[in-house]
């Protein structure tokens, strides 16, 4: 077979994997489209996420680590393990190091959704944030703590309520209205984080950074931000915050 230039592909400009933790992925791919530049593809594997266990967070590991090989195999220009909690199942010292080491084996650029959080919030200089997350609320403090591997100081913080494995179902205002509520609270906050790239924040991005001036920055925004900017794609794309107006 004749190998085709890369003009003729759909991802002609960058082809990005994803190792996507929920077993039914859904939201991800939806906002991704919504985002990126024409040229610009997905590869994803869901892995095996639907309570959330930790039997499920070990499985999901494991699957992560032979889609990045496949993934490579395969030809993408980047490959992004999702999933905070699976990125530090085994501590963040060996996350850091997952990098380093699949991009050695597989010539091939990695990243994880901690390194893109983590990138998206020194690039936006957030210090004083609020956490808006769309889970349980039980799970909350769990979550916003994520945000002092960024650095962050966590002022505020909420949950929707959803059980995993119903997050498409989270109305496209709910973010909106968390975010709103959090600010009312927290006026100090310089920032608004929206954990989790797998239930609906690409419309509140704008809505709130003009409403309150504040940066905005959900796992979803910098997970793919920080893909398109590390395969080189320099596009200032507006309508999702201003990560991907000024960054």
């Amino acid at each position: 077979m004749t190998e085709q230039p890369r003009s003729d592909i759909y991802g002609s400009r960058a082809r990005i994997g994803y190792t996507s933790p929920p077993l039914t992925t859904e939201v991800f791919p939806y906002e991704f489209y919504q985002i990126v530049p024409k040229g610009v593809t997905l590869v994803v594997t869901s892995l095996a996420i639907v309570v959330r266990s930790k039997a499920e967070v070990d499985q999901s590991y494991d699957i992560s680590m032979r889609a990045a090989r496949e993934m490579a195999a395969a030809g993408c220009d980047i490959v992004v393990l999702g999933g905070v909690p699976i990125n530090l199942s085994r501590g963040a010292v060996n996350a850091e190091e997952i990098i380093r080491d699949l991009e050695a084996e597989l010539k091939v650029k990695v990243s994880t959704s901690t390194s893109a959080q983590a990138a998206a919030a020194k690039a936006l200089g957030c210090k004083k944030v609020v956490v808006c997350q769309p889970y349980e609320k039980t799970e909350t403090d769990r979550i916003a703590g994520y945000a002092k591997h960024f650095g962050c100081e966590v002022l505020g913080a909420t949950g929707w309520g959803s059980a995993f494995n119903q997050i498409g179902r989270i109305p496209r205002h709910a973010a909106i209205d968390m975010g709103r509520a959090l600010m009312r609270q927290h006026p100090d906050a310089d920032s608004i984080f929206f954990p989790s790239p797998h239930w609906p924040t690409a419309g509140a991005l704008d809505v709130l950074e003009r409403e309150f001036g504040v940066n905005c920055m959900a796992a979803h925004q910098a997970i793919v931000w920080d893909a398109l900017r590390r395969c080189g794609i320099k596009d200032r794309i507006e309508g999702f915050g201003r990560l991907f107006r000024e960054f």
